[in-house]
């Protein structure tokens, strides 16, 4: 996804938490800030970015049909991926109501991702939970008097060696962009036919940026003198362009369930709409064979078929990043009622 659309998911998560009346100290942490450190939605994406591992440069967790050993591990049937992903999520619904070009022999089938080291959306998204949980115990007063709990020991760190605010909200909207992103059905199909740079990827990304509009640019949102209260009404604007309605509950995680395996579920669930969106009926699996979103979405006869994959992806991906942030949150919650 685009810088813009990035931006606008991680603001809009924020006015859900809110909405949701749940983990307010959370969004007392995150929407004072929001503007400033919303840079961090888009960061990841960044060529300096990248200077710090030369392996880090995709945010993917694209799957193909597996051969190899233990096969039954990688088939998820429909059921379980359903009970996994959770009935909060319109994913389940979209599958339902445009899955009918895949059979029970395409969901017997075992599929895998093989992503290169640092290109694993799961991955990224844990190691980011655990730095942010860490983060939030090292906080300075500013942040301790909002996390539920006490740490002893923190009253005993340099000043400067305590997280601020600003610090450990960049990195609650770095870990947006990976949560975001295994919501986008292209980062999860291993097909060429889905590579950026191969028409409906890149094509669909502009399409989502379009409608959003240039409110959450990056260059206006540094420039920005608006409150916010204000950008978090702007962000919660953008439904109606989506037609985007949210429960304003936000689901804990599953009991043994983290981040790792919350994520690889929603990536499963994407890898079933990009079959949706490209059937390997008319690009095979291995296929060199590349698409375009007006062959994708314009010549379906149906109207729905563009505006419901628009409405399930940016639907989930503020959702989904709501879930995986009041998760660490809901670890501080837990802990002071032990």
């Amino acid at each position: 996804m685009k810088q813009r659309t990035h931006t606008w998911l991680a603001i809009r998560a924020i006015a859900l938490l809110e909405d949701s009346g749940t983990a307010p100290n959370l969004v007392k942490l995150l929407k004072p800030c929001a503007r400033v450190t919303a840079i961090g939605s888009w960061i990841p994406d960044l060529a300096d970015s990248k200077k710090g591992s030369g392996d880090i440069d995709f945010h993917i967790f694209k799957m193909k049909p597996y051969s190899g050993n233990l096969k039954q591990r990688f088939i998820t049937d429909k059921d379980t991926l359903f009970k996994q992903v959770g009935t909060h999520r319109q994913v389940i619904r979209f599958i339902e109501k445009w899955g009918s070009a895949l059979d029970q022999q395409w969901w017997n089938t075992p599929y895998k991702a093989k992503p290169k080291p640092g290109q694993h959306l799961a991955n990224r998204s844990m190691a980011l939970t655990t730095t942010i949980a860490d983060q939030l115990i090292l906080g300075d007063r500013n942040v301790a008097q909002l996390v539920p709990g006490k740490i002893g020991f923190a009253l005993n760190l340099d000043v400067d060696a305590r997280t601020r605010k600003e610090e450990v909200a960049t990195y609650f909207f770095m870990l947006s962009h990976f949560v975001a992103d295994s919501c986008q059905p292209c980062h999860c199909d291993a097909r060429v036919a889905f590579a950026y740079n191969n028409g409906l990827h890149k094509q669909m990304e502009a399409h989502w940026n379009r409608i959003i509009g240039t409110y959450f640019d990056k260059k206006k949102l540094f420039k920005n003198t608006d409150s916010a209260n204000t950008i978090l009404k702007k962000a919660r604007q953008i439904d109606k362009k989506f037609d985007l309605a949210f429960t304003n509950k936000i689901p804990r995680l599953k009991k043994n369930v983290d981040a790792w395996l919350e994520i690889v579920s929603v990536c499963r669930a994407s890898f079933v709409v990009a079959n949706i969106l490209v059937p390997p009926s008319i690009i095979p699996y291995g296929s060199r064979s590349h698409t375009r979103f007006d062959k994708v979405f314009r010549d379906n006869k149906d109207p729905r078929f563009l505006k419901d994959c628009d409405a399930m992806i940016m639907h989930d991906a503020v959702l989904s990043i709501a879930i995986i942030w009041k998760s660490i949150w809901d670890k501080f919650e837990v802990a002071q009622t032990e």
